[in-house]
């Protein structure tokens, strides 16, 4: 199954990209020094999250865009969860405005249960954190980019 979202990011690629580059412990959301973060959605305003190991591959770089390769496994019970792989890629939209995109493809486990229980309830489980994590990561990078522009404004 595939899984995407995208954000967009009022800043130039250029900066965007800067900050992606500077690292993912300061962008990917609860990413411990182990790689061991968890991802997950709010029901009701309440986080439901599952801790996973993530993997993030050498980052592929453009004078336009910039893809990270990324996988996440879960932790515990890895035969209930899939294994999510994918990427973030950052490209440009317009001058000012940077489009990230997550995005990912797995397959459910359990093999016909876990097909009819993703088609009935957890696709939707999945892009639902995918969009959540999108949205996260935009906003780390977004304030990582302003904390860096108010250093260098008198």
């Amino acid at each position: 199954m595939f899984v995407r979202h995208s954000v967009h990011i009022d800043r130039p690629v250029a900066v965007c990209t800067e900050a992606l580059l500077n690292g993912p412990h300061k962008w990917f959301p609860r990413l411990g020094k182990s790689g061991v973060s968890s991802v997950g959605i709010h029901v009701s305003g309440i986080p439901v999250r599952k801790r996973v190991v993530v993997e993030l591959g050498e980052p592929v770089k453009t004078t336009t865009w910039t893809v990270i390769p990324m996988t996440w496994q879960a932790t515990f019970l890895q035969d209930l969860f899939p294994v999510m792989r994918g990427r973030i890629e950052i490209a440009p939209v317009e001058k000012g405005v940077t489009r990230l995109t997550v995005s990912g493809r797995y397959v459910p486990p359990l093999g016909r249960l876990g097909k009819r229980l993703d088609q009935a309830m957890m696709h939707e489980v999945a892009e639902r954190t995918v969009k959540e994590l999108a949205e996260s990561i935009a906003t780390r990078l977004d304030r990582a980019v302003a904390a860096k522009a108010s250093k260098h404004t008198p």
